[in-house]
């Protein structure tokens, strides 16, 4: 089998990304916490690079509390249209940026889509609004590129159009229209198996096709990155949404081995695992539990260096 990398997730916090590289995991995807990154994170960042050699290659934008809610989303692309979260995204571009100067090679950005293909094409919104502002902020960070999430069909107050990854990867398509190839699809897998569950409880149809789901990540190209996670029945409380793949469990391994023998066909990116922690500053056990059952199921896996 082919060796993978593997990205761990911490926030730009030198405890946070200790206890991951203490663990063996160098390769980091960071999950920016504050709507603007603070001095203490960039001085972390730089640390982090410089004195145990971390190699940070995705920045996640952070959680926003829109219109003043108490609850927290995930910038997605129709946030780009206001003002605020156009200059939260712009920060988190200018960071990564920072980074890649440091490591030397090009840096990712995730950004969410919560839009269905049809909302896209109506609006028009893309073409005549979202690109262009987005390339404003690409032709100033030269080498930072995006990769487009596909969110959850189910919101905290209510559903969202989004639905399959065909919705993502039309919104990237529209996007690569006005920056080229400087944007690709991400997969979550817990979004997906979420938002399957959601339509099967409403409709009664089963959507679930891992095929299905990897060949509209590709219809105009390669996937970007892949955020590998699990889900337990609806996936919508917390403390079912993001978990481990555990190689102790039947069921998991099953499905985990669907996704992978997928991967294997369609993909050749780096695979982010987003899990949940008990404690993100202590020993990642969720996190060690996934490479575990990855390792089972015969993968060779690249942690850093």
């Amino acid at each position: 089998m082919k060796k993978i990398k593997i990205n761990a997730k911490a926030a730009p916090i030198m405890k946070q990304m200790l206890s991951k590289i203490n663990c063996g995991f160098k390769n980091i995807e960071i999950q920016l916490l504050h709507e603007f990154v603070s001095k203490i994170e960039y001085k972390d960042t730089k640390s982090s690079i410089e004195k145990y050699g971390v190699d940070i290659s995705v920045v996640h934008t952070p959680l926003i509390s829109v219109e003043g809610e108490v609850l927290l989303e995930e910038i997605s692309l129709i946030h780009l249209l206001k003002e605020k979260y156009f200059n939260i995204f712009d920060d988190t571009c200018k960071y990564a940026q920072y980074i890649a100067d440091f490591e030397k090679h090009r840096i990712k950005v995730v950004i969410h889509n919560t839009w269905s293909k049809e909302d896209w094409k109506i609006t028009n919104l893309i073409e005549e609004k979202i690109a262009p502002k987005i390339k404003h902020v690409l032709d100033k960070y030269k080498n930072i590129d995006l990769v487009v999430e596909n969110s959850t069909s189910v919101g905290e107050k209510t559903f969202k159009s989004i639905l399959s990854m065909e919705d993502v990867s039309y919104s990237v398509n529209e996007l690569k229209r006005t920056i080229g190839n400087r944007v690709n699809t991400l997969i979550d897998t817990c979004h997906m198996m979420m938002n399957w569950e959601a339509w099967r409880r409403i409709t009664y149809n089963d959507l679930k096709d891992w095929n299905i789901a990897f060949d509209q990540s590709t219809i105009y190209g390669e996937l970007g990155l892949i955020h590998l996670n699990n889900v337990r029945d609806t996936g919508i409380k917390n403390e079912d949404h993001g978990i481990a793949f555990d190689k102790n469990i039947d069921d998991d391994m099953k499905r985990l081995k669907e996704i992978m023998n997928v991967y294997d066909k369609y993909a050749e990116c780096e695979i982010t695992i987003e899990v949940r922690e008990d404690d993100y500053e202590g020993v990642p056990k969720n996190l060690i539990k996934t490479t575990e059952a990855l390792r089972q199921l015969g993968y060779e896996l690249d942690l850093g260096k």
